[in-house]
């Protein structure tokens, strides 16, 4: 027979310099469009002006693409980087009018329409900074706050990509249970009804066949994984602490005439050198460990809540879950503690003088990988923070 689908609509608005972003957002919502409709009855629509705008005349652009677009979308996903955009005769840029629009939407009626605003940290190419844009994206952000919105940041294409597939589940998992208590959509979203599939063309659509346990089993090895390596990297850092606390107190404890005390400070700049260097290159091997692992623990529990709401009445599918998310808030709380050492050592690294050609060179190789470690870490522990928020908001609705 026929399945009614529920149809929300995401309207996506940013400048010019997030076009990657914009193909991986429609990459993900591809992906939920898979199972969601069978699963849930609910199926995501991406509204973007390079596919729901055609040529037109108006008092300006902005102004064409403001009568073609719907107006009635369920979401705003607004993205900024490096530009706040081209202005409009009504507004700094398209973007920020697009977002007055659906802000004034939610003033008039927080249920009718939800904001998902996104800032990408990564660092800017000289050559693509515009001083005047930078500072318009920067007032646009500090003013968010005192409008009562919670934005979200991330580093590049996968952290972006992972955060989407958490926050969409999240949004849908709202809506269901806001339709649940109601009765009523507390949105609303546009209604479609479709044929059946058949079987052929659900094994057509579905590359991959891994179910609910096997992405809770990748997720904990790969926490087990990581956790390990960051064990590793504590023990190197320890044995780095040591030889640089040595270090200072044979610098302190140098005596003798001028030669004696340049050759004396020389050679333990030297031998600090070398232990600068052989923590470089035991941990450096590490570094694609930790992040092969945490990528991959995070996009399988990016996976996880697109399947959630298929294994609420299994009491050991529950079990599962709860392991899962106590595993990953072992991880973040570790990567805290472990951010916070490295961004301590970092610090007190790069305050050291610069006193021979061996000791500069392992010392810009140090901060080098100190660097990675901690692109990792804030990476880790912002998607970590959002996984325990929404997995254990699922554990508490499967209670009730």
């Amino acid at each position: 027979m026929p399945k009614t689908i529920t149809v929300l609509r995401i309207l996506v608005a940013s400048p010019s310099d997030l076009d990657e972003e914009r193909k991986l957002l429609e990459g993900v919502i591809r992906e939920l469009n898979l199972t969601w409709p069978q699963q849930l009855g609910i199926s995501i629509e991406l509204i973007k002006w390079e596919t729901h705008v055609f040529p037109g005349a108006g008092t300006d652009p902005q102004d064409v693409i403001n009568h073609q677009l719907p107006i009635d979308y369920d979401i705003l996903l607004v993205m900024f980087w490096s530009r706040i955009g081209t202005p409009t005769p009504r507004s700094q840029s398209g973007t920020l009018e697009e977002f007055e629009t659906a802000y004034q939407r939610w003033q008039r009626d927080p249920h009718l329409i939800r904001l998902m605003i996104y800032f990408k940290t990564a660092p800017i190419s000289p050559d693509d900074i515009d001083p005047d844009q930078l500072r318009l994206v920067k007032e646009f952000r500090n003013s968010l706050g005192e409008r009562g919105i919670l934005c979200s940041t991330f580093t590049g294409g996968e952290e972006f990509s992972q955060l989407l597939r958490i926050h969409l589940s999240k949004q849908v998992q709202d809506f269901l249970k806001a339709n649940e208590v109601a009765g009523t959509p507390a949105v609303a979203p546009a209604v479609i009804t479709v044929a059946p599939e058949s079987p052929m063309e659900k094994s057509i659509e579905l590359p991959e066949d891994e179910g609910f346990l096997d992405l809770i089993e990748t997720t904990v090895t790969a926490f087990q994984r990581a956790t390990e390596v960051m064990k590793h990297v504590a023990d190197a850092f320890e044995k780095l602490n040591a030889g640089t606390q040595q270090s200072t107190l044979d610098m302190e404890s140098v005596g003798g005439d001028d030669n004696a005390k340049f050759a004396a400070y020389k050679r333990i700049s030297n031998r600090q050198a070398d232990n600068m260097a052989d923590f470089v290159a035991r941990m450096r091997p590490e570094t694609p460990i930790l992040d092969d692992s945490v990528s991959k623990a995070l996009d399988a529990y990016g996976r996880i809540m697109i399947l959630l709401p298929d294994f609420g009445s299994n009491a050991d599918n529950y079990s599962q879950l709860e392991s899962a998310l106590s595993t990953a808030a072992t991880l973040r709380t570790i990567m805290v503690t472990s951010k916070e050492s490295t961004e301590r050592f970092r610090s007190i690294t790069a305050a050291m003088p610069r006193v021979t050609t061996q000791f500069n060179r392992s010392k810009r190789d140090l901060l080098s990988l100190l660097d990675l470690f901690l692109a990792i870490y804030d990476r880790g522990i912002n998607l970590l923070g959002e996984i325990n928020a929404t997995g254990n908001g699922v554990l508490s609705s499967w209670k009730s």
